[in-house]
């Protein structure tokens, strides 16, 4: 039995055929992501979402010609986006969760986050599990339309994975793990929050149906004679948790293109962190908006940008971390650096370096006290997570936590506890695979599964 598994992330799109009995990798590979519509306000950053479309079904008819057995589809998507579709619009957008629009000023004076956040309190968006912040669907949904309130209010809401889902299938669903970081849904009763729509303005807007079950089948795709089975869109985030093999107990950061630090909760419970839905009724204590390779990428082109200007060589990213990988140190010798470069709900006017003295300012001390600050800020919030209780042990995740082995040092030097890598050395294939075991029917509940995803052998 085979499938196909698509993971549609902010940078690449990545995909692989299972052979699902025996563990196997048949073929994986990755292509870019569709780049962001050029934009002069460089809070808006939209995607053409037909040419995601397209994307995921060149490669099913690509695979499907090589595989003629395949029959399941399953994939995950970026979070916190969405389409908002009008009777009649040719070319809809995918507003990603890069977008921050919503900071833009209201004839008030106050942005409109400031104004959401005035609207729907904490305990207004408790059920949520999300609170009021700048990625958040809500926030720039609300923001688009009230910006032009020539556009209509009755369209239709997409999750990304919806609306590609709908273009495979006709039918737009969407999984709960897609759904919630729009803010609109009521985790803890699986169904969207009629409270929170009504209030937000969005009654007369059609929604995705939220799928029953973590495996239920949204529809069938046909192609190449291959009839597929389509099955929800996964959060990246839970996917990425799924596939690190991470155990009770256990503090979990995910470093890629964004960052985040959870823990796996069996009950939800109210907190200075996000409630966010995971796999088979448990939750995901989380806090996002963490220091991550985007920040670190910020550092990054200064150091390209200094080489060019200075040599008229060009070094690429990858030349850059082998040259520092040689003779890093974590010493900062007093330096201090704020890692946010990008806005956060608590703080929009960007990152800074501090205690700059005379000759202690060199790449070493600076990425030093980058990583430095981003192990804090992991350990701040984990603590809050676990509400203070020591954890056994931090599982890293991402492309950044296997790229950057200096910076995990520097991790588990600040939380004192044991920190390794997850299972594998890409999660979102491996929490595909584990998912794809029970949408096949081979496996009941992802509790059975065991050790089952660290048999996954790559045969190309």
């Amino acid at each position: 039995m085979k499938a196909i598994a698509i993971d549609l992330g902010s940078s690449f799109v990545k995909y692989a055929i299972f052979e699902l009995e025996n563990g196997m990798i048949l073929n994986q590979k990755k292509i870019t992501s569709i780049p962001k519509r050029n934009a002069q306000d460089r809070l808006v950053f939209e995607i053409p979402v037909m040419g995601i479309v397209k994307q995921v079904k060149e490669i099913l008819a690509q695979e499907t010609q090589k595989y003629d057995d395949i029959g399941a589809m399953i994939f995950s998507t970026q979070m916190h986006g969405f389409v908002y579709r009008t009777e009649g619009e040719q070319e809809p957008v995918y507003v990603s969760w890069q977008d921050m629009r919503c900071l833009h000023q209201r004839k008030t004076g106050e942005t409109y986050l400031e104004y959401l956040q005035g609207l729907f309190s904490k305990e207004d968006m408790k059920e949520c599990g999300v609170y009021i912040k700048p990625s958040l669907g809500l926030c720039n949904l609300f923001t688009m339309l009230d910006e032009n309130p020539a556009r209509p209010r009755n369209g239709t809401l997409y999750t990304l994975g919806s609306f590609v889902i709908e273009q495979l299938t006709g039918n737009n669903i969407c999984h709960i793990t897609n759904a919630a970081p729009l803010g609109l849904a009521d985790v803890t009763r699986h169904c969207w929050s009629e409270k929170i729509i009504k209030r937000a303005g969005f009654d007369e807007i059609k929604f995705p149906k939220i799928a029953e079950s973590d495996f239920s089948s949204c529809g069938v795709y046909e192609v190449n004679g291959s009839k597929l089975q389509v099955f929800p869109d996964y959060g990246d985030q839970q996917i990425a948790v799924l596939g690190s093999m991470s155990a009770a107990g256990e503090g979990l950061i995910n470093i890629a293109t964004a960052g985040q630090v959870s823990v796996i909760a069996e009950e939800f419970q109210a907190g200075d962190f996000e409630n966010r839905p995971y796999f088979e009724k448990l939750y995901l204590r989380t806090i996002s908006n963490m220091p991550s390779g985007r920040g670190l990428d910020v550092l990054v082109r200064f150091a390209a940008d200094t080489v060019e200007r200075l040599t008229n060589k060009q070094m690429g990213i990858g030349e850059f971390w082998k040259i520092l990988e040689k003779q890093f140190e974590p010493d900062t010798k007093g330096i201090q650096v704020d890692m946010s470069f990008y806005e956060t709900p608590w703080k929009l006017d960007g990152g800074e370096i501090r205690g700059i003295k005379p000759g202690n300012l060199n790449l070493n001390t600076l990425f030093s006290a980058a990583f430095r600050d981003m192990a804090e800020t992991y350990k701040k919030n984990l603590d809050i997570l676990s509400q203070n209780t020591p954890l056994k042990a931090v599982v890293c995740s991402g492309g950044v936590s296997w790229k950057r082995p200096e910076l995990i040092r520097v991790i588990q030097t600040v939380m004192g506890c044991p920190c390794r890598l997850s299972a594998l050395d890409d999660e979102a294939v491996a929490g595909l695979y584990r998912m794809a075991l029970c949408c096949s029917g081979l496996y009941k509940s992802l509790a059975d599964q065991g050790e089952q995803v660290l048999k996954i052998q790559n045969m190309e």
